[in-house]
């Protein structure tokens, strides 16, 4: 299912619905148009309005960030964001995490190559936020399970930008905690420490069993060809520091204490 989610990802036709206007960097929906070949345009005037989110089927869209709508930094290399978004779910594949939603690279997408996202139907009044108090008072030992590894996952990424507003809540049946996304993963991966994150909740927690379990699940893979896909996407020193974080992390054991001097983003929503 994953290899047949990708390959509509990188080859189906797109049209793009709207920008997130809050987004810092181009962030554009975008709808997949092999199964549902109207354009916009004519379902603006079947509905006699223009279409909103609702009107539109959630498994055709997907979040394109295109290159040349980056916005230049002056620490991370000009053009590059939308590679670590590509790089940011190989390791969450890589981990097993299954937090982050399918996400590719695409050279013939509307305004040139970018990365492509699944789109996550979400409830926009949930976010790291109003989980957290279940989590952390032991109410919800599954969502607790959840953040541990998505901490983790932020310090292995070296994740500079985890704001509360990029962990979603994906809309279905079943628990909550399975369905916890992240997203927005664009500025990460820096050969310098630069990790700021609303999750510093749970610092100094154990790990557990399921958080060590993905580190070492990404540290044999990265013996075993993940880092040859990761280079195609990141520099080689930027590769070499998610081994030597995964690596850092695997032997505390624990999640780290807020460190240097801004560990956390703003806003924080």
């Amino acid at each position: 299912m994953a290899d047949s989610d990708a390959a509509r990802l990188g080859s189906a036709p797109m049209e793009v619905v709207g920008r997130f206007t809050d987004a810092s960097n181009a962030t554009l929906l975008a709808r997949l148009t092999d199964r549902d070949r109207r354009p916009l345009a004519e379902l603006r005037d079947a509905l006699g309005r223009d279409p909103t989110v609702a009107d539109l089927d959630a498994t055709d869209l997907v979040v394109y960030k295109p290159r040349d709508g980056e916005r230049p930094l002056w620490d991370f290399p000009t053009g590059t964001l939308h590679r670590r978004e590509v790089a940011a779910a190989v390791v969450d594949r890589a981990m097993g995490a299954q937090l982050v939603p399918m996400t590719i690279l695409r050279d013939d997408a509307p305004f040139g190559p970018g990365s492509v996202q699944r789109f996550v139907a979400h409830d926009p009044d949930q976010h790291y936020f109003t989980l957290r108090d279940d989590a952390l008072s032991g109410a919800d030992a599954e969502l607790r399970s959840r953040l541990l590894l998505l901490a983790a996952f932020d310090l292995v990424i070296d994740n500079a930008d985890r704001k509360g507003g990029h962990v979603l809540v994906e809309d279905g049946d079943g628990p909550v905690a399975p369905r916890l996304r992240a997203v927005d993963h664009g500025v990460a991966f820096h050969v310098e420490h630069k990790h700021r994150t609303v999750v510093w909740d749970l610092a100094g927690a154990a790990l557990g069993a399921a958080v060590t379990a993905a580190l070492d699940r990404l540290i044999d893979a990265l013996g075993d060809g993940l880092g040859t896909e990761l280079a195609a996407l990141l520099d080689a020193d930027e590769v070499a520091g998610v081994l030597r974080r995964a690596e850092d992390l695997r032997r505390a054991d624990v999640l780290p204490e807020p460190t240097g001097p801004h560990p956390f983003p703003w806003p924080l929503l």
